[in-house]
């Protein structure tokens, strides 16, 4: 039996549609459902992989959460998301509309990669990386903070329970009857590589790779160096 490449696929459309349902009330109920833990992840990454007065690609930007603390570092963030609703809510000029899995930048444009748990929401993961290496310029950096999956039966089991539960609970208090499309959040865990897995296929595009989980695993920032 042949196994499925990692990524959403045919469930890409369904979270993408979510997604645009729930712009306005995106940035509070995403931090709720962490626990609070999401600035601090992003600024994680950020700090390994931006360079004051280099370009930064905020990859899945939605309204420029992560682009903010590209700026707040001296760096020049470019933001891409294929939501053009996500853009529009975003103050910077520097957008644009377009897939991961087709990047629509030459090879080398950028010193530094980022994203803010958005990756997992690939179509298809190895396309994804493939084309975030091909844009990453010679010892560029790669970072992202998401969901994990950890590799303890027990844990797993654990995350998947909250992811289950708490994201319709937060959503529909934070936004509502539209607010339980964060219910979607266990859509994509479901689909997401075990984290042992994720390293094993980051290192198969990028020289160094660290992946730091918190949260009992259910929570990931790994951190790549271009080959």
């Amino acid at each position: 039996m042949k196994r499925r490449r990692p990524g959403l696929q045919g469930r890409w459309a369904y979270v993408v549609n979510s997604l645009q349902e729930i712009i306005p009330s995106y940035e509070a109920a995403s931090s709720r459902i962490s626990l609070f833990a999401d600035a601090k992840m992003r600024k994680e990454a950020v700090s390994f992989a931006v360079t004051r007065g280099g370009r930064a690609l905020d990859l899945g930007s939605g309204p420029g959460t992560i682009s903010r603390l590209v700026e707040a570092s001296g760096g020049e963030p470019i933001l891409l998301d294929v939501s053009v609703a996500m853009l529009r809510t975003s103050s910077f000029s520097n957008r644009v509309q377009g897939s991961f899995e087709h990047l629509p930048f030459k090879r080398g444009a950028f010193g530094a990669v980022v994203s803010g748990f958005a990756l997992r929401d690939s179509r298809d993961l190895q396309e994804a990386l493939s084309e975030v290496a091909r844009v990453l310029g010679p010892e560029g950096r790669f970072a992202f903070c998401d969901l994990g999956k950890p590799d303890s039966l027990l844990a797993a089991m654990l995350v998947s329970f909250y992811l289950r539960v708490v994201p319709n609970i937060v959503g529909l208090v934070t936004a509502g009857r539209s607010g339980l499309r964060y219910g979607s959040l266990f859509d994509t865990y479901i689909l997401v590589l075990r984290n042992s897995e994720l390293r094993s296929l980051l290192l198969n595009y990028f020289g160094k790779v660290d992946v730091h989980e918190a949260q009992m695993g259910g929570s990931i920032v790994a951190k790549c160096i271009g080959a």
